[in-house]
């Protein structure tokens, strides 16, 4: 589940997974949905079929079900058509081709909630063979899948400080080029550009790469070096904003003139 591109392809591979492995151990076919439940984030769902697919976004929509609104299980729970309890839960089940769900709770990290929800046809149960195979399947998915999870933070961290650090390039060189243009300091070329942000309700970048744009020879590429003190960086701006407005020098009127020494004076 690491090689995804985010939870829910991770939630798919899960999904197809445990409905295949649960399968082969009830000798009938099982469908599988999954949920996962994230603070600050979208709810992730996904099945091993469209029904399967679709019971786990109405777990999502309704919050009636065993993993409704992130509500933690605590062991393995079976929902079938005895009992009184999710009743419109169960009605979905019947409307999907499903007579029986069981509730496998996932054991992630503090913040997330996830569960597995194994779908049975009509007129079958879980039997106590299926359920601990079930369980047992949940706590190998956990950690899977928080190790998933852990990847893709540091995959999106590390896509938003290089999005920072983009910015923050940006924005230094069009400092260079308004220092080299009006012969100011660092702080009023940022100054200028923050006060053009506010004036045109447009963020400080979008100001730098317009006015970076407009150089003779475009806006240059992003470089991430050492970490320079203030002084270097603005130095830097100075000779990278210098160069992008510096015309470009004119060329020999002929290719061998360039290497010709200077003639003596007769």
């Amino acid at each position: 589940m690491t090689g995804t591109d985010g939870e829910a392809q991770s939630m798919q591979r899960l999904a197809d997974a445990a409905a295949h492995w649960i399968s082969s151990t009830a000798g009938t076919a099982i469908e599988c949905a999954a949920v996962l439940y994230r603070q600050r984030s979208c709810t992730a769902t996904a099945g091993s079929t469209p029904d399967a697919a679709a019971i786990a976004t109405s777990e999502d929509e309704h919050g009636d079900g065993p993993t409704g609104m992130g509500s933690a299980l605590a062991i393995p729970t079976v929902i079938n058509q005895a009992g009184s309890r999710w009743q419109a839960y169960r009605k979905r089940l019947l409307d999907c081709g499903f007579g029986a769900a069981l509730a496998v709770p996932l054991e992630l990290q503090p913040g997330s909630t996830g569960a597995l929800v194994f779908l049975g046809p009509v007129n079958n149960g879980f039997n106590a063979r299926v359920i601990d195979e079930s369980a047992w399947f949940g706590q190998v998915a956990s950690q899977s899948l928080k190790l998933a999870l852990e990847v893709h933070g540091v995959i999106r961290a590390g896509d938003n400080l290089k999005q920072v650090l983009e910015s923050r390039t940006s924005i230094d060189v069009a400092c260079g080029v308004l220092m080299a243009q009006n012969r100011c300091s660092y702080a009023e070329a940022f100054s200028k550009l923050a006060g053009t942000s506010r004036n045109r309700n447009l963020k400080v970048r979008s100001v730098a790469d317009s006015i970076l744009k407009a150089m003779p020879s475009g806006a240059p590429g992003t470089r991430f070096e050492p970490r320079q003190s203030p002084r270097d960086r603005q130095l830097g701006s100075q000779c990278r904003a210098r160069a992008l407005i510096r015309p470009a020098a004119k060329s020999p009127a002929h290719p061998s003139e360039a290497s010709m020494p200077p003639r003596a004076a007769k």
